[in-house]
Formats: C-alpha cells, sequence, structure tokens
C-alpha cells in the first residue's frame, strides 16, 4: 500500500485576542472618516479588526506574510 505525501501547507497565523471595544472604536472611527454613512458596518468592522489584529502581530514581533 503507498501513501501519498501532502506539502506542507502555509503557516497558520498566530492566535490574537484582541478587545471588542478597540474594534469597535476603530469602527466607529472608520465611519466617521467616510462621513457617517450607513450600511458599511460589517466591512468596516472587518477591516478594523484585521487593522488590528496586523497592529498587535507587529507588535508582539510575529511577522505576518510579506506582499
Amino acid at each position: 500500500m503507498s501513501r501519498v505525501a501532502t506539502p506542507p501547507t502555509a503557516q497558520p497565523t498566530p492566535q490574537v485576542h484582541i478587545p471588542r471595544e478597540k474594534i469597535a472604536m476603530r469602527a466607529y472611527e472608520k465611519w466617521v472618516k467616510r462621513g457617517c454613512t450607513h450600511g458599511h458596518d460589517k466591512q468596516d468592522w472587518i477591516e478594523a479588526e484585521q487593522e488590528l489584529r496586523q497592529e498587535y502581530l507587529r507588535q508582539s514581533g510575529h511577522s505576518g506574510p510579506r506582499r
């Protein structure tokens, strides 16, 4: 019986706990910057969370994927 070797996948991203209050504040700042227009709350939240995660990882010395 032969086995198929699976190539290694990308390194998993280290888990970082970001307080909800910080995400909410960043999303709120994005909303205000856009002129308080409605309909982008989910996108603002996702972007805020991604930005904060990158900042936390940079501060902790983890380097993310380089582009």
